[in-house]
């Protein structure tokens, strides 16, 4: 959301998701018709992008971005980009069309495409080629890049279906996700609407059990504890994964989201790393065809996003580890009522609070940094703690830059994006030229903003903060260093060489 910012989709997106007024509910049942064993609470959208006084007193992840939970399904938020993609008037978009094979050049790729009704053949000559394909896509397997993980970890089932009886049926109230822990109905019910439309992952924790021909109606009647109207619209054979790619670049190829990572789905970190891989790349690609950065800056993309893929992916694949323990020890007959069985959800409710911490997941989004980048340079401090379930706002270098809210009603975030950004905190010094005066040379993108808040200083720890397009810091200090092109040459890429 906060890249999403940058292009002004936030609101379309908010106008998408799911009613924004609601809070973020995950519900753990024996049944969506049964027993509640759990609720777990995060603020609405509305909450955070209103900064509701008693929300940003209750929960500590709303001082850290201008942003709380948005969920929204892909089906609502592809048209979103694509209505912006289709915007632009440098982008040509060829729906219909299906890519089929490409060639490598020395100082070109060279790609064949396909119209998938009249059969014709175009093809296209570009610098570059980015693989967007997928986890099953073929340029990975056609570069010959395997992957390194866990692979496949289970199957699952997905059935996409339309109902306006669910809510009524289990009478729960709306919720972002509905677990259910029960032997033979474990899985997830997903709001992708929140009105009308819902998905069911069937988790298959056995490995042996089939899932080619599911029944439907009998595992969705099962989940709920009852008999309820829907209409089935999709069923999806998948697996949770937890698999990066071994490189994410062979020449004039590179490899971005699924198609360099599988996750799990526990946490939507698969989507946000994807998003994440398309920006810092996007960046380094416009820095070198503008002709500022040098080529070898496109070689820190793997650098710096694989370490962040690796991560993410074993964040996710935990998580899921978690919840498959928990239901694994779920004991049959935890919907009675007999002492036993209340005894059995007492236990399972325990169990079931300590995995549901992973939902406070702000630090896997937001905490993660460039750790040993070339192109970010070190102060010699040591690394803040890493950790998943919160952030410590931090400008050690390499580190995303801490949003805060300006005197005017902007994020300190607003200020990036366009270029390089240097931030004079406290007091401009006529010194700081230099930087600009350098930059201008190099024809890099460079802006000077000082900003005299006092809390600012302190939460940017020094005076002056170099930030890079993708809102990462790239170095920081108190004075400039002798040479200002030479720092402006190593965030550049052309001291990689």
């Amino acid at each position: 959301m906060e890249l999403f910012r940058r292009w002004g989709l936030d609101i379309p997106i908010f106008d998408a998701a799911v009613p924004n007024d609601h809070p973020y509910y995950i519900i753990f049942t024996t049944e969506l018709a049964g027993q509640e064993l759990h609720r777990f609470r995060s603020p609405s959208i509305n909450e955070g992008r209103y900064r509701d006084p008693e929300a940003l007193a209750r929960f500590r992840e709303l001082q850290w971005s201008p942003y709380s939970k948005t969920q929204i399904g892909q089906q609502a938020l592809e048209p979103v980009l694509r209505q912006h993609a289709e915007s632009l008037a440098s982008l040509d978009m060829r729906h219909g069309w299906r890519f089929e094979s490409f060639t490598q050049h020395s100082d070109h790729v060279q790609a064949t495409i396909v119209d998938q009704q009249s059969g014709q053949r175009e093809t296209v000559r570009a610098q570059y080629l980015i693989a967007c394909d997928g986890g099953s896509g073929h340029i990975r397997r056609e570069l010959g890049i395997r992957r390194n993980g866990r692979g496949r970890m289970r199957s699952n089932v997905s059935f996409f279906f339309r109902s306006k009886d669910f809510l009524e049926a289990h009478g729960l109230g709306l919720a972002n996700l509905y677990f259910v822990f029960n032997p033979g109905s474990f899985g997830v019910f997903t709001a992708i609407d929140g009105k009308e439309l819902w998905n069911y992952q069937y988790y298959f924790l056995d490995p042996t059990r089939s899932t080619t021909e599911p029944d439907a109606t009998s595992i969705l009647h099962r989940a709920m504890g009852k008999p309820f109207e829907f209409e089935l619209l999709q069923t999806m054979h998948w697996h949770h994964h937890q698999s990066v790619a071994r490189e994410w670049r062979k020449d004039r190829v590179f490899l971005a989201g699924d198609a360099a990572h599988l996750f799990a789905p526990t946490g939507g970190v698969g989507m946000n790393t994807g998003i994440g891989d398309a920006y810092d790349l996007a960046w380094k690609l416009a820095g070198v065809l503008d002709g500022w950065a040098d080529p070898a800056l496109l070689d820190t993309y793997e650098i710096e996003r694989k370490p962040i893929a690796i991560r993410n992916s074993l964040i996710s694949a935990t998580n899921s580890d978690k919840i498959d323990m928990v239901m694994d020890e779920t004991p049959e007959g935890i919907a009675g009522d007999d002492a036993g069985a209340h005894a059995a959800r007492a236990l399972l409710a325990r169990k079931i609070k300590w995995l549901a911490r992973q939902f406070n997941s702000a630090g896997t989004h937001l905490g993660y940094r460039y750790v040993d980048s070339p192109i970010v340079i070190p102060d010699g401090t040591p690394e803040p703690p890493d950790d998943p379930s919160q952030i410590v706002p931090s400008t050690w270098p390499g580190s995303r830059a801490p949003h805060a809210w300006l005197d005017d009603g902007r994020s300190m975030l607003d200020i990036f994006g366009a270029g390089f950004v240097l931030l004079q905190l406290g007091r401009a010094d006529p010194d700081d030229a230099r930087l600009r005066d350098a930059a201008t040379v190099l024809r890099l993108p460079l802006e000077t903003v000082c900003l005299q808040e006092p809390e600012l200083r302190t939460l940017y720890a020094r005076r002056l903060v170099l930030v890079r397009p993708d809102g990462h810091v790239a170095w920081r200090g108190e004075q400039l260093p002798a040479d200002a092109q030479e720092l402006l040459d190593q965030v550049r890429g052309a001291r990689l060489k």
